[in-house]
């Protein structure tokens, strides 16, 4: 299909140079497909908040009865900063092997 549109040609060629694409046409469709997949991802987001917060209160709860007992049953550990190093190995003395 052929059809005429005005187009900025800085903008277009700056948009082909950011792109990628070898042609006018590549880039204007490829700007095209991107625009279509943000509105429709736009439109999945305001439907699923329509009823408000999908992780209501009780959300967890809900999809997992014994989540908070666990939490707060798990003992709190305090990393120390030598925990969170990988070990080192240890240093050889020069005449043993």
């Amino acid at each position: 299909m052929s059809t005429n549109v005005a187009v900025d040609e800085e903008l277009l060629e700056q948009a082909r140079r950011v792109t990628g694409e070898r042609t006018y046409s590549g880039t204007v469709n490829r700007a095209l497909a991107e625009l279509v997949r943000r509105e429709k991802l736009k439109k999945s987001f305001e439907k699923m908040y329509a009823d408000g917060d999908p992780f209501r209160p009780g959300y967890l709860e809900e999809i997992r009865p014994n989540s908070q007992a666990v939490i707060e049953e798990s003992p709190k550990r305090r990393v120390t900063s030598n925990a969170r190093r990988a070990p080192r190995e240890k240093a050889r003395s020069r005449g043993s092997r």
